[in-house]
């Protein structure tokens, strides 16, 4: 079972948007227009216009028509001449009203946005050629979105459970008998259960046990169909 934890996810998603912003901020056009590895169709820059049409979005309760890309695309789309200057004043007039909603709708939907944040970041991260964002708390909060939709998953499958070890923290997801179990580096386990590695990188982890009967679960969204060059861990 995944903890849910006393943690301000809105003060986190501060901190992280702003340094996000101040990353691109030192960015040229070229380094902007750097296609991202994880989001093929979306450039750098077009990464910022997604995060930032989020937040604006759910503010407005634009939730979408029921197409995720649809809506994903529309928020790339309507920014496309914007500036990183630009999208950076939009975040910081949306923040406000979106971080306190993370704070008021529970730590469950606040580790959603922080997580999605996160990923992205890695995202651009790796795109630019560098380090991968430090294991501090937020990757913390981070992964325990990844934790309880491989969770959801593994329990609406009903196919036992697994363990999971990012010493110094263990969960056990699902129930039943243990199917599988893995020892992980957190934000290894945060890409690869977020959709950043390939079927192969995922079954190359760390595991014991029967692989094949959950790999297909691991990810909460489609694995990357080629492996993906791992960011680097030292400058």
């Amino acid at each position: 079972m995944v903890p849910t934890r006393d943690i301000d996810c809105g003060e986190i998603y501060e901190r992280k948007r702003r340094e996000l912003v101040a990353l691109l901020t030192e960015c040229g056009a070229e380094e902007l227009a750097q296609t991202v590895p994880a989001t093929p169709a979306w450039s750098v820059r077009d990464v910022l216009a997604h995060v930032v049409g989020v937040a604006a979005d759910l503010n407005a309760q634009d939730f979408g028509t029921g197409d995720p890309e649809a809506w994903t695309s529309a928020q790339v789309a309507a920014r496309r001449d914007k500036s990183v200057a630009d999208l950076g004043r939009e975040w910081d007039r949306e923040a406000p009203m979106f971080e306190e909603g993370l704070r008021l709708f529970g730590y469950e939907l606040g580790c959603h946005y922080v997580g999605d944040l996160l990923q992205h970041t890695g995202d651009v991260r790796h795109a630019l050629g560098l380090t991968r964002p430090a294991d501090d708390e937020a990757l913390v909060v981070a992964l325990d979105l990844y934790l309880m939709s491989f969770d959801d998953s593994l329990t609406d499958a009903q196919l036992g459970a697994v363990e999971i070890t990012v010493d110094p923290e263990h969960w056990t997801l699902a129930s039943g008998p243990v199917v599988a179990s893995i020892s992980a580096d957190r934000y290894e386990l945060f890409r690869s259960l977020g959709g950043r590695r390939s079927e192969n990188q995922v079954r190359a982890l760390q595991w014991s046990g029967d692989v094949d009967a959950i790999v297909a679960l691991v990810s909460r969204y489609p694995m990357s169909p080629a492996p993906i060059v791992t960011e680097v861990t030292s400058p």
